[in-house]
């Protein structure tokens, strides 16, 4: 008998938007009925305020909604310090540690929060957070493929994971996961046919990760995607949970 599969969102938010998508949701009751539908049992969750407006306003809201809900698991996005409207990544780091933060996002574009992910901007905390393991999730629709390269070989044993990537992408991931050890894709988006299945047979289940982008996207559409695939169940179940579990249990060493 096939075990059922437990699926762990590792791309979710929850919080207003300037302009919604038909789903919106808003809060954490709304995504729970989302998950529940799917059959997601776990998310890491970042809140839209601190994407769209102001990292510390939008992670402490976080914080604040998904408090004592342990199917969340809280994801902060983060900007360098120099400008003081962030800890420094020593203390910074300390104070994620202390909440039980699983994950950090960063959105450096002039339509976000406008700074560089090259080291003499995001050096140091590039390197906080390398030091302690803790998973950087990068949204490819926003950061560049040559800035993922710069990080991977400026920071080589910190976790990075690039979100909301699709097949059509294949001929940048493909040669970064033959190089990068330490390098995931999340694959709400591998849509097309044999996309995930290639992956895995060149590169194996280890580098991919479940994830949704709800609200953008419906949680059963990702869930489908790797049900149907015609990969060995250990390896779904690697994909939907197993990896990135290992990556949270790896941090703060």
């Amino acid at each position: 008998m096939k075990q059922k599969l437990r699926f762990f969102d590792c791309n979710c938010s929850i919080g207003r938007t300037g302009y919604p998508h038909l789903l919106d949701i808003s809060d954490v009751q709304g995504l729970k009925r989302e998950m529940e539908i799917a059959g997601i049992e776990q998310a890491l969750v970042y809140h839209s305020i601190a994407r769209d407006a102001h990292p510390p306003l939008g992670n402490s809201l976080l914080l604040e909604k998904i408090k004592n809900r342990k199917e969340f698991h809280p994801v902060w996005v983060v900007i360098p310090h120099h400008t003081d409207e962030m800890e420094k990544p020593g203390q910074l780091l300390q104070e994620m540690k202390a909440k039980g933060i699983k994950a950090v996002r960063m959105y450096p574009t002039r339509n976000h929060h406008s700074f560089s992910l090259s080291d003499w901007s995001s050096g140091e905390l590039l390197s906080s957070l390398e030091g302690s393991r803790v998973p950087l999730i990068l949204d490819i629709e926003i950061v560049s493929w040559d800035d993922v390269q710069l990080i991977l070989k400026s920071h080589p044993q910190l976790p990075l994971i690039i979100s909301n990537c699709s097949y059509r992408h294949n001929r940048f991931i493909y040669p970064l996961l033959e190089k990068n050890k330490n390098l995931y894709i999340e694959i709400s988006r591998f849509m097309g046919a044999g996309a995930i299945e290639d992956l895995v047979k060149r590169f194996g289940a280890r580098p991919l990760l479940f994830g949704t982008n709800m609200p953008q996207y419906t949680g059963t559409a990702a869930v489908a995607i790797l049900t149907y695939a015609d990969i060995e169940d250990k390896e779904k179940q690697a994909i939907a949970s197993g990896n990135l579990e290992k990556i949270i249990e790896e941090m703060w060493p």
